[in-house]
């Protein structure tokens, strides 16, 4: 999956001359601002003091984001509700979750029978997965399939999250009881959940959620996840996949490869050295380009981790497993620092986040 794709950093983060752009309008902004108070001979403090907090909320932090960025997630997380609810019904074949937009769709389980591997079906599971999600892309509007892997208790269940237009591949049979053990509500159908700044706490227990950043180091010979499935914990592993409209794909990807050029003519101009990550960035978009002419799909990929556990101790502890597992692995994991709601609810069947 890694060799076919080229998975690496998100494209969803366009950089400009090395830096994302919301970076570039504040550093434009804030060197204006200082350079008319040092020019001016009767500027105002306050534009200096402007300039200078500008400046400073474009400087990148260690975690990925921006000063500018962390700030706004914690006034968000300041100024919501701590109580968050959910709800999740089954009518007919179709389950219906609440949370709070409404999402309805059918949810199958993995005919598990014996070692997949040893037997040559994940394979052909995969093979089945990736034709889904091709034919996916001929639909007018964009479609949301979505797996989990569920570890509790030393049970391991997957989960394949469909909309209710699409039929399911061989080996997959409908279990919409699935789709309720994932939302943790138990023989109830709402959950009521409390919202803390690192984690979530459940009635019964206590969750957090990670989101993976980046796959670009991991080795090519090894699985995406296979690092963070084998840990010794209670956790679900969702992949979910954004299948872009076809017509809407061939116009992306264009848009892409176009934008990647002209960026490098104009880096150039101003005397900036081309890196070989940004060659390869552009080698991944024009691969991008070519496959989605030949028919394969575009698709938004987003791979959660959510960790569960009974005390805040034992959070910490199965936390830190994860979190060496994934950098064993060659991932790099977000901790989602006050996005901890917004992340449990897109890491669920349906993607109601999204």
């Amino acid at each position: 999956m890694s060799n076919s794709l080229g998975l690496g950093d998100s494209d969803a983060e366009a950089r400009w001359i090395g830096i994302r752009r919301h970076q570039g309008v504040l550093v434009v902004a804030g060197f204006g601002l200082v350079s008319a108070w040092v020019m001016g001979s009767s500027s105002p403090p306050s534009e200096l003091v402007v300039g200078l907090a500008l400046l400073l909320t474009a400087v990148p932090m260690s975690d990925g984001q921006t000063v500018g960025e962390a700030l706004v997630v914690v006034a968000r997380y300041l100024a919501r509700s701590r109580w968050r609810y959910m709800t999740i019904r089954e009518f007919g074949d179709d389950v219906v979750l609440w949370a709070p937009s409404d999402v309805v769709f059918r949810a199958y389980e993995l005919d598990h029978r014996g070692r997949l591997d040893l037997s040559g079906r994940d394979v052909a599971a995969a093979g089945a997965l990736a034709a889904l999600v091709d034919a996916a892309s001929a639909a007018s509007e964009n479609q949301h399939v979505s797996q989990h892997v569920m570890r509790r208790r030393g049970a391991t269940s997957t989960l394949l999250a469909l909309p209710t237009e699409v039929p399911a591949p061989d080996g997959w049979r409908l279990r919409n009881s699935l789709a309720v053990d994932a939302l943790r509500v138990g023989d109830a159908s709402s959950l009521q959940l409390f919202e803390r700044f690192t984690y979530l706490r459940l009635p019964d227990q206590l969750v957090r959620v990670y989101r993976v950043r980046d796959f670009s180091s991991v080795p090519e010979s090894g699985s995406l996840l296979e690092q963070i499935l084998r840990a010794p914990v209670d956790l679900d592993v969702s992949v979910h996949v954004d299948v872009v409209a076809g017509t809407k794909a061939h116009r992306l990807v264009a848009r892409a490869v176009h934008r990647v050029r002209s960026d490098e003519v104009t880096s150039s101009a101003a005397g900036f050295r081309r890196s070989a990550r940004s060659s390869r960035s552009f080698e991944r978009l024009v691969e991008r380009e070519v496959l989605v002419a030949a028919g394969r799909s575009l698709v938004r990929l987003a791979v959660f981790v959510v960790v569960s556990a009974e005390s805040l101790e034992d959070l910490q502890q199965c936390s830190t497993i994860i979190w060496r597992r994934a950098h064993d692995g060659g991932l790099r994991l977000e901790r989602g620092r006050g996005n901890q709601y917004e992340w449990f609810r897109a890491q669920l069947p349906g993607g109601p986040g999204w």
